[in-house]
C-alpha cells in the first residue's frame, strides 16, 4: 500500500467516521477488492510506525505549564468475556498540540503515568483519580476546575429547582460575560479584567452557595449541584489568577468529541491494541 492510501484509511475512520466494513465496501464499488483484515493490518503497521512521533508530541504537549485533560469511554472486545469492556480514552491538549492515550479503565493509574513529570496548571474535571497526581506533585501540579462542568450540574437541576438553579445559571453567565468581553484581550488585559470583575461575582457567588446548600436536600439534584461547586471551589477560581488560562475545559471536551462520534460507527475496538493504534 502506498502511504497515501494508508492516510486514506487512517482518516476515513477516524476523522471521517467510516468503519473498515464501510470503507471496504466503498473500495469494493471502485473495483479493488481489499480485505477488512488486511486495513485493519495496515492501521496497525501505521500506529507502529508512527510511535516514536507519538512519544516525540507527547513530550512536546506537556512540555507546556498549561494542559486540558478530559476521557471519554471506549468499548473494547475481551476474548474472556461476554461483553465488551469499558475502556477509556484520554486527550491532553495544549497550546503545543493535542495527543491521545488509551487505558483498559478509568483508575487513575493512566493520568498519573501519563502525566508523569508534568509541571504546570492541570485543567480537568472533579474526577477523583486526577487527586493522587495533585497530592504526589505537592504544589508543582495545580488543579484549575471548569465551569462548565458546574453550570451543566445547575441546568439538569432546572426541572427540580428552577428558581434556585435559574439563579445560578444566571450567575454563571455574567462569568462567561466578561470572558467574551476580555476573548480577544492578552493575557494581562484579561486577568486585570478578571480581578476587577469576576473575583466579586465569585465572592458573591460562594456567599449565596452556602445559604442554598443549608436548604437544598444533598442527594436533590439542586444538592448535588451545589456540593459539586463547594467542594470544587477552590478549582474552580484559580482561572481568575492567571490571565492564560480558560475559565472551562471545553478544549479538551471538543478534543475527545471525535471518538464520541466514531464509536457511533465503528461500535467498539476489538482489542486493546487496537484502540492503543487509534489513540
Amino acid at each position: 500500500a502506498a502511504p497515501g492510501l494508508v492516510a486514506d484509511v487512517v482518516v476515513s475512520k477516524l476523522v471521517d467516521h467510516l468503519p473498515l466494513y464501510r470503507q471496504q465496501q466503498r473500495y469494493t464499488r471502485q473495483g479493488f477488492a481489499i480485505s477488512r483484515s488486511t486495513l485493519c493490518g495496515w492501521l496497525a503497521e501505521a500506529a507502529q510506525v508512527l510511535t516514536p512521533l507519538w512519544r516525540l508530541h507527547q513530550a512536546h504537549v506537556l512540555a507546556a505549564d498549561i494542559v486540558h485533560t478530559d476521557d471519554t469511554p471506549v468499548p473494547v472486545q475481551d476474548p474472556d468475556r461476554k461483553h465488551c469492556r469499558t475502556g477509556r480514552l484520554w486527550a491532553y491538549v495544549s497550546r503545543h498540540g493535542t495527543v491521545f492515550d488509551t487505558t483498559p479503565d478509568r483508575s487513575r493509574a493512566g493520568p498519573l503515568n501519563f502525566l508523569d513529570g508534568f509541571r504546570g496548571y492541570l485543567q480537568c474535571d472533579a474526577y477523583a483519580g486526577y487527586d493522587e497526581l495533585f497530592r504526589r506533585s505537592q504544589g508543582t501540579v495545580i488543579e484549575v476546575g471548569c465551569w462548565a462542568h458546574a453550570r451543566r450540574k445547575f441546568v439538569e437541576a432546572e426541572k427540580t429547582s428552577p428558581r434556585a438553579a435559574h439563579e445560578a445559571v444566571a450567575r454563571i453567565k455574567q462569568l462567561y460575560a466578561i470572558e467574551h468581553e476580555a476573548k480577544e484581550s492578552a493575557a494581562a488585559e484579561r486577568l486585570s479584567l478578571r480581578q476587577e470583575q469576576s473575583v466579586p461575582l465569585l465572592s458573591s457567588l460562594q456567599v449565596w452557595l452556602d445559604e442554598i446548600a443549608l436548604t437544598a436536600l444533598p442527594k436533590s439534584p439542586l444538592g448535588e449541584a451545589v456540593t459539586y461547586a463547594r467542594n470544587q471551589w477552590t478549582a474552580l477560581n484559580v482561572y481568575v489568577t492567571d490571565g492564560r488560562l480558560a475559565i472551562d475545559n471545553n478544549l479538551a471536551e471538543r478534543a475527545v468529541k471525535p471518538f464520541a462520534i466514531g464509536r457511533k460507527n465503528w461500535l467498539f475496538c476489538k482489542s486493546k491494541n487496537g484502540a492503543d493504534s487509534s489513540a
